[in-house]
């Protein structure tokens, strides 16, 4: 048996390219990095605008293009009276921004807040007319627009109009004018600069109701023929919200308009969001919840809104294509309007430089991030005398696993000589592993179905074995589509893509069904053109007992690609209820001969899981259970049994051109007291049937594998791009690595470390045998401890396994050896190097005892060096670790930018 793997599409390596569309000066500014991507803006105040505060001007000339005024054009301070107008402070903004080659916002013609008391009541302080709010609108915007006409680039319109449920905010233009005051506003802004782009902007555009309002409102005016060139996204942002997932929604819905999108006064309280019914009598108590660090932020505090600013930065660059400039709320700490409020004292952190005007570590990482070159990293398994008997097989389903290493869950389908799998990724990324074959016995990897941040955003938080669970794939005859249906669990839920052809991929966005409940959909495409999703969830009522679950199903019209109907229960807990079965999962429904056949997975995914299978002569049921129950199990054999295969189940079944069939399903290879550490694999036997139901393996039969098959040497790169077996750690919102003209890995060292449940640096593939070896070649030059580069073997955030050159507390470089075991650093051993900058060679081993064992060389040729004694895999077993997961082998980077 063989398994190819191919380099990355050109398409898919481009999306994780690194390169910069043009050279960075060597002591790089901000609008150096990012200028190319968008506008990079600041707000600046009346003292930055006149030149006296210098620290400051430093910082906005040197790394900033943008300027937006943060109060000198507001209505109370430039048309403080009807008949007076006082420009001289926003002509002092005006000049600094053309002094500087800046491009020039103006902020904003239209706000309720720090409005002029006259404009919108007459002398005796009632609501004037709508006639009068017309004209003293239209007189306002015209002569501040009008007097900088061709200067002001772009201007903030209307500010703050929609409340958060997505209605319109009581204000008194709304009083007087309805919401006809907004049209009226970006009407009057266009016929006094024509050239202007006009932008509406408002704060927490993350909110469904304000989200979605914004939308109608800016697409009723572009309807109606009204200029509005982009929506401003107003950052005010706090440790604990929005989501990344919250606000990337809402920055697309945005995009959707056709107008462009900037992030606007962006800024990050460090501070805990205080309770309002805090009892303000007890002074001392309320002041401390109010202001909690007078002094400075603690290193907890700072490293975590560190992490989020630098992902949402991440996720700005990410949708560069669609933003046009993100501006911060002013300069540095010190200048947040953020500072005393809500109380005299209050101290905060909130913007891109602190008070002395350094750059806060996650700027640092961008203007002066850490690099490691990692030379070819390859995987081998060395060949042994079985090989030779591999070579040979000539029947499918006799050389197992099927595909080594954690491929769990698969599925299959077959069109005329073509088959396809797909696995479960969990909260890797690309997503979904596909598979093409002709002949069940060679199969080549394609790539990802879900190979596009957009179709997979799996951000901070997702438990690595949360994410994707159990995809199905089938081909919808009726109009020559395959469709791959899977759950997110953690992620949004259940969805579907699509695609003509698995071997160009190109699959869709997702489309979610949020109607669809629980994991583990399934499609049946029936011959009448009719269509069904059946799939795990609770059952009708309360579950009766813990692990209590049910099979639903519902029509799916593909014309539409939307559920039709009601869901009905089809399978009630499992084969027999009374003896109360678990976890039933996985379901699969096809159509054979007339009859309707349901199977799915029962009794966990552990030790207790099978298969079993139900027919009926509607997909509606009744379901009544096969005479022969379960189909597939390995539960009840002797634990000592020689090379145990464990935990089968999640079966799918294909019929070949000749009518035979298949059973492709999950399974386990414990080394020893059940401890594994390649994860759920994909085994495939051959299907008996019998009294019109299908065998896969008539229980009390064993299963056996086929140990240390060869394998490699696989590259995990080449000069065109990732290998198809690589993947990251969740979804990466930019790239962290570039391939240079040499062949070599070039990886920026994050800040983010691989416990931080967040998308480190690092990239890998599965492990696949017990007996391997793993190795590549590392130039880099750590500068503080913290920095470290090299080869990891990771479970989890939790189990993991690190190897690399870093600084130990003498500032000397040494290699490490360290290992983690649920959160805590188990073991650690270090090899001295006599020089910072060498070049090193590193490798891990794996070895029939399945332990692992880590060496370096200062010379390509061998003279390795082990450090430490060898690790036990138990460390990062599932056993051990838990989850569902294997273990990955590869490279990763992280560095230290604080201060």
């Amino acid at each position: 048996m063989k398994l190819k793997y191919l380099a990355l599409s050109v398409c898919a390596a481009a999306l994780m390219s690194c390169n910069s569309d043009k050279p960075v000066a060597a002591d790089p500014t901000l609008k150096d990095i990012l200028g190319n991507k968008f506008l990079v803006g600041v707000a600046i105040n009346s003292e930055q605008a006149a030149g006296r505060d210098t620290s400051a001007v430093d910082i906005v000339r040197r790394h900033f293009n943008s300027i937006v005024a943060e109060n000198c054009m507001k209505s109370e301070v430039i048309h403080p009276e009807e008949d007076r107008y006082d420009f001289s402070l926003a002509d002092e903004f005006v000049k600094f921004g053309e002094d500087n080659g800046m491009f020039i916002i103006g902020h904003c013609l239209v706000w309720h807040s720090q409005l002029s008391p006259w404009f919108c009541v007459d002398a005796e302080g009632k609501n004037v007319s709508p006639e009068i709010l017309k004209e003293r609108l239209k007189s306002h915007i015209h002569t501040i627009v009008g007097r900088y006409k061709g200067r002001i680039k772009g201007w903030d319109v209307v500010n703050e109009a929609i409340e958060g449920d997505g209605s319109y905010r009581r204000s008194k233009f709304y009083e007087i004018l309805g919401k006809e005051y907004i049209s009226l506003a970006f009407q009057y802004a266009h016929e006094a600069d024509p050239e202007a782009e006009l932008y509406y902007n408002d704060y927490g555009m993350h909110e469904p109701g304000r989200r979605d309002a914004v939308v109608r409102m800016v697409n009723s005016l572009k309807e109606k023929g009204l200029r509005v060139d982009a929506i401003g996204m107003q950052g005010h942002m706090g440790l604990d919200y929005p989501s990344i997932g919250e606000y990337e929604t809402s920055l697309l819905a945005f995009a959707s308009t056709g107008a462009k999108v900037m992030i606007t006064e962006w800024d990050m309280s460090a501070l805990p969001t205080v309770n309002r019914g805090a009892n303000i009598a007890d002074k001392v108590a309320f002041e401390k919840a109010l202001n909690p660090y007078p002094e400075a932020l603690p290193d907890s505090v700072s490293n975590l809104w560190n992490a989020r600013m630098k992902s949402f930065m991440e996720l700005f660059i990410k949708h560069a294509d669609v933003i046009t400039r993100v501006t911060a709320w002013g300069v540095s700490d010190s200048d947040s309007w953020k500072n005393d409020w809500p109380v005299p004292g209050r101290r905060e952190y909130p913007l891109l430089f602190d008070r002395n005007y350094r750059p806060k570590p996650f700027l640092k990482e961008i203007l002066e991030p850490k690099k490691a070159v990692f030379d070819e990293f390859t995987y081998t398994v060395a060949p042994r005398d079985t090989d030779k008997a591999t070579d040979q097989v000539t029947t499918p389903g006799t050389l197992n696993p099927v595909l080594p290493g954690c491929y769990p869950d698969p599925s299959i389908c077959r069109v005329g000589n073509d088959y396809y799998m797909v696995n479960s990724s969990f909260a890797f990324f690309p997503g979904v592993p596909i598979w093409h074959s002709t002949d069940l016995m060679n199969w080549e990897q394609l790539g990802y179905v879900l190979n596009r941040p957009s179709q997979l955003p799996m951000y901070d938080g997702l438990r690595i074995s949360g994410g994707i669970y159990a995809p199905d794939i089938k081909y919808n005859p009726h109009n020559g589509l395959f469709y791959l249906i899977t759950t997110a669990v953690d992620g949004g839920g259940n969805f579907f893509v699509t695609t003509d052809d698995p071997k160009k991929g190109n699959w869709s966005d997702p489309t979610f069904l949020p109607e669809v409940g629980g994991i583990d959909p399934g499609f049946l495409f029936d011959e009448d053109g009719k269509a069904y999703i059946v799939n795990n969830d609770a059952p009708a009522g309360k579950p009766e007992y813990d692990g209590h679950r049910a099979i639903w199903i519902r029509e799916f019209d593909w014309k539409s690609g939307c559920t039709v109907g009601k869901q009905k229960m089809i399978i009630d807990g499992g084969i027999d209820k009374t003896k109360h079965p678990v976890w039933i999962e996985g379901p699969h429904l096809y159509h054979i001969n007339g009859t309707y056949y349901l199977m799915a997975a029962e009794g966990g995914t552990g030790p207790n899981h099978s298969e079993v299978i139900f027919t009926s002569a509607s997909p509606f049921g009744p379901f009544k259970p096969c005479a022969i129950n379960p189909i597939l199990t390995q539960r009840g054999l002797p634990g000592d049994r020689p090379n145990p295969v464990t935990c089968v189940g999640h079966a799918d079944l294909v019929e070949t051109p000749a009518g035979d069939w298949y059973a492709v399903f999950l399974g386990v290879r414990p080394y020893r007291d059940g401890h594994d550490v390649m994860g759920r694999e994909t085994f495939m036997l051959p299907v008996t049937w019998k009294d019109n139901q299908p065998i896969i393996l008539p229980e009390g039969d064993v299963i056996t594998y086929t140990a240390d098959r060869s394998y490699g040497p696989a590259p995990l790169w080449t000069a065109n791009g990732l290998a198809k077996e690589a993947f990251f750690i969740r979804t990466p919102l930019v790239p962290c690595y570039d391939i240079n003209s040499k062949g070599q890995l070039e990886m920026t060292a994050s800040s983010t470390d691989l416990n931080q449940k967040r998308q480190p640096a690092a990239i890998g593939r599965w492990i696949n045998n017990w007996t391997f070896t793993a190795q590549t070649g590392l130039d880099f030059v750590p500068q503080q401890p913290k920095d470290f580069a090299g080869i990891i073997c990771f479970h989890d955030d939790n189990c993991y396994i690190r190897f690399g050159k870093t600084l130990d507390k003498d500032d000397k470089p040494v290699m490490l050896l360290e290992t983690y075991s649920h959160g805590r650093l188990c073991s650690q051993a270090g090899s001295p190097l006599p020089q910072t900058d060498e070049k090193v060679y590193l490798k891990v081993e794996g070895d029939n005892a399945v332990n692992y064992t880590f060496s370096y060389s200062t010379n390509p040729k061998g003279n390795w060096t082990q450090v430490g004694e060898p690790v036990s895999a138990d460390l990062i077993s599932t056993q051990t670790a838990g989850g569902f997961t294997g273990t990955m082998v590869g490279i990763y980077a992280t560095g230290n930018y604080q201060n």
